[in-house]
Order: C-alpha cells, then structure tokens, then sequence
C-alpha cells in the first residue's frame, strides 16, 4: 500500500478534501489530497449576531473489539457474493476499522483544538455536541473511554487479556478467512477474503499498536453527550438480560451458528423495530476468551450517572434534566434541547415515550421567546419504531414530534446522526412563513469520518443564517509513511479502510450517499428569523 508523504492539516474542507486516488488490481484506492470545497450560498452579512458556534460530532462507536457480546461471526453472512446477501444485506456487526475508533476520536478532537474559532464568523466555539453512538456495544468499559477522551486523559483500548488481543482479525485468534487479518496469514497459508478478493493491505503490527494507551487533549470546549442505540443495546439493537451480561464479562465467544440456525437469525439479531434478539445458540461454537467484569453492560441511569461523575458538560448550572437521558441547557445564545430516541425494548431504528415528549412540550414552552436547537440521535425520518412490550408506554414517532416542534416558531435547527450520512432537510412550517432545518452529520467510524462546525447567525433584514463547514480528522492522506505506533498513522489507516468498504463495492453510491451531496456539506442556508 503506498500513500502520499505528511503534509500540514487543514482546518476544513474548505482548504482541502480526501479523495480516493487510482484503484490498484483488486480495486483497494488509497486517499490523496483534491481541491478543497468552497460554501454553497453567500456567507453570513456583515453586522450579524452570532447566536451559536456548535462542533458537531456523531457516531463515534467506540468499540471494544475483543469483547464477546459482540456478533462479527453474523457480518459476513451479509457479504456480496453470500448465497444469503439478496436477503441479509448489510449487517453491520463488524468492520476492519474497529479496532481504531479510540485513535480516530483522538484526531477528530486535535482537529477541534486546531480550529480556534468559527471558520466564517470567527467567533468562538461555544461547545462540542456528540449526538449519539458514543460507544459501540453499550459496554461500561466503551463509555468510560468515551468520557476519558473527551476529559483529557489517557485510554488504554483493550480488554480481558493485556498481553493478547481476541480481536477476530489478531493472530492470537482462530483463523476465519471472511475477517481481515493485518499482519497476514499464519504459517504463510492462503491470504483472507479482503486481501485476495479487495486488495487489503498487510499491516505487520497493527493489531498491538491499536491497543496501546492513547493520551487524548480533551475537548477545549464544553461538551454535550446524547444518548444513542448503540449506548443503550447490544450492537445498537438488543436490549440487554442477564444472560447477555454475562455474556459480555464472561469467557466465552461465540464464533459461529449453532447446528440448528440458518443465517436467517441475523435478521433478528440486526432489526430495525423491536423486538430483537441475540442469535445465541448453546450448541453454537465458542472460543475461550479471558473474562473481563469492566465489559459489564450499561444499566438504567449508567449513561447519565456516567458522565455526571465526569464532568460533562451538560451537567453544568442552568442544565435541566428531562425523562429517560434527555437535558436542556443554553449554549451561546440558544437553548439547546437533548431528546433521547432510544426505544430501550429493542431495535435500531428510533422513537420517544409519551413521557418525554410531554417533557419536551414543557421545555419548548419555557423557551417560546428563546431560539432552540434540537439535538437528537435519530434523525426524523427513522423514528419509526413503535414496538413496545405489553403494559408498556406507547411509542411515539415521527409525526408527533415534527408537530411539536413546528408549533414553536423559535426552533432553528434539530441536529442528529445515526444514518452515517451528511445530510440536511427543510420542513416547512404548515401555517406560517418559515420552519426548522435538520442536519445530520456523518460517523466517525464509517467514510467518510468527519464532523462539522454549525454558526447560526442573526442577520439584518429579518434572517436566519446555518453555516455548515466540514472537517475532516487530523489524521492525513495516507499512512504517509509515519510509524505504525503513531495516532495519526492509525486514525489515517481508519479512514483509509472505511473508504475501502468492500460491502460497497458493488454499489459505489453508498459510500457518496455517506458524504452526502456537496450542498450538504460546505453551505450556508437561510430561514426567516422567527422573531424579527
């Protein structure tokens, strides 16, 4: 694999952009620099006030890849070619990547501290707002990584064993040919599927480099977390019972289907609506991993309490704290509204109790003169999930919520993740001039690895100006021929290998769907200014 020598960052996209370079033989592209991206629309007038100067991160997935509660054994079901892949499609348990988020988290937050101001006020950021996917398998020990990053300090990315990864792809594991195996094959055997079907790299190494301490600089802001699936339910979809739990602390992996199981048990396992379930089998295959209590599954209230005992920032004066993991504070000179979307009985796919919205109603209300940003997980257009267990509270979706927010004319923006996509939609308000714009931002574990910075302005002449820039992690080109010890180095090969998705080599449009449109990236949109 080559890949371009270490050049000076930038600070967005605005400067410059990545893009895929030539394929080789078997199609594997590395990245080199292209053009950077001008702004759609004229930038914010001269004499505006700044109302707010939001960084924007989503779906981090910090993932502890040698636990096992998680699934990889399910993904290659899925993958092109399978005579089950028409039926699966993606199944997302596993990806070549995960071994590498914690680095990648680390050079999204150099980034942060490397833009200083707002890219077209240059105002100062007033806080850092990751909506949803902090951690990968609602893990004790992921979300500990998470507000250690975000704190400043160090983590150390492993689990169970120190001295031996049981990372599916490490050569301390069993050989399975359908995962990517970086430092190649044992005893110079054949290669794995990736590298002799995609051209995949051997990476001598990696796989104890991505597991050594990694010292993060914090966020130089005040952060705010939002609650997504992947916080609350195994691989984002199952809600966790005993028998998971000690699953996730024990000493045993499940590799493999049991005697009696079609693949067909991976769409249970990866449903979008509830109910869901692990595909466990007792007769399934299992290896013996070293057990590990910090894999413990997230509670009730651990996500809160979490970061209360951290710091974070929405636990700071003037926070008010709402139903299930929902807050309200003000940022800048907005108030900022969190709704968790997380329906905790199962299923990737989004919806609020009646509980919450009732509280969201209330928090609208107090705020009628106040311009509001909506944070959120789930975008609109996945609140779909309306499963609920028998004498459970009804689950409530789309329509209801886009109402309530429509109603208040002081709602600016509602922001999320969750599609692993740049994306933007306007809803128009049904009985005024007017509306909310939502915005979603991409992964950081999927291409294209990026975040944005939002600068919401008060223009003269009754406007609203959204200002969206594009930043890309700190990490470079390529490798770039750096040590394979360095963050920077790995937080690269991440992008590198998520660009690299060979579950989307068949349809090229997946991965442009995941950066999104250029005008859904660099822009600047306009609303009518709620109160002029």
């Amino acid at each position: 694999m080559t890949s371009p020598a270490h050049e000076p960052a930038a600070r967005s996209t605005a400067e410059r952009t990545l893009a895929p370079a030539a394929p080789g033989a078997l199609g594997w592209r590395d990245l080199e620099p292209a053009p950077g991206e001008t702004h759609h629309g004229s930038p914010p007038r001269a004499g505006g006030r700044v109302l707010a100067a939001l960084v924007h991160l989503s779906d981090l997935h910090l993932c502890d890849a040698e636990s096992p509660a998680r699934q990889e054994h399910l993904d290659h079901l899925g993958d092109p070619g399978g005579p089950y892949a028409p039926r699966l499609g993606r199944i997302g348990t596993y990806r070549p990547q995960e071994i590498l988020t914690v680095q990648v988290a680390v050079a999204a937050l150099r980034s942060v501290h490397r833009l200083d101001s707002a890219p077209l006020t240059g105002a100062p950021l007033d806080a850092l707002v990751v909506t949803g996917d902090l951690t990968d398998n609602a893990q004790r020990n992921e979300l500990r990584w998470y507000t250690e990053l975000l704190a400043g300090r160090a983590v150390t990315p492993r689990s169970g064993d120190p001295a031996r990864s049981s990372w599916v792809g490490a050569p301390s594991t069993v050989w399975r040919p359908y995962f990517w195996h970086p430092d190649g094959s044992p005893d110079a055997g054949p290669a794995d599927l990736p590298t002799l079907r995609y051209g995949y790299p051997q990476v001598p190494g990696l796989v104890e480099a991505a597991r050594a301490a990694v010292r993060s600089p914090g966020a130089p802001v005040p952060w705010y977390s939002v609650h997504g699936n992947h916080d609350a339910l195994l691989q984002g979809t199952v809600a966790p019972d005993g028998a998971l739990h000690r699953l996730a602390i024990g000493s045993a992996r499940v590799v493999g289907l049991g005697p009696r199981q079609t693949p067909l048990v991976a769409l249970e396992a990866a449903a979008p609506q509830g109910p869901a379930r692990y595909a466990l089998d007792p007769a399934a295959p299992r290896e013996r991993v070293v057990a590990d209590p910090e894999r413990a599954l997230l509670g009730a209230g651990e996500f809160d309490a979490t970061h209360a005992s951290r710091g974070a920032g929405q636990h700071g004066p003037g926070r008010v704290a709402g139903a299930g993991n929902a807050w309200a504070c003000d940022v800048g000179q907005v108030r900022l509204i969190a709704i968790d979307t997380v329906n905790p009985h199962g299923g990737w796919q989004g919806s609020l109790d009646e509980t919450q919205l009732q509280w969201l109603a209330e928090r609208l209300d107090e705020a009628n003169d106040r311009y509001v940003v909506v944070a959120s997980h789930h975008p609109s257009w996945t609140l779909t999930n309306a499963f609920a267990p028998p004498g459970a509270p009804r689950r409530v979706l789309a329509d209801e919520v886009l109402a309530l927010l429509l109603d208040h004319p002081g709602v600016l923006a509602w922001v999320a993740g969750h599609v692993h996509a740049h994306s933007r939609l306007w809803h128009p308000a049904p009985d005024r001039d007017g509306g909310l714009l939502e915005v979603t931002t991409s992964s950081l574990i999927d291409w294209p690895q990026q975040f944005r910075v939002l600068e919401l302005v008060r223009e003269p002449g009754g406007t609203i100006a959204v200002a969206s820039t594009v930043v890309d992690h700190r990490g470079g080109p390529g490798p770039g021929g750096g040590a394979i010890e360095e963050q920077d180095t790995l937080a690269s090969l991440s992008r590198t290998l998520a660009a690299n998705d060979y579950r989307a080599r068949d349809d090229p449009r997946l991965l442009a769907a995941a950066a999104g449109r250029p005008s859904d990236r660099n822009a600047v949109w306009r609303m009518p200014d709620p109160f002029p």
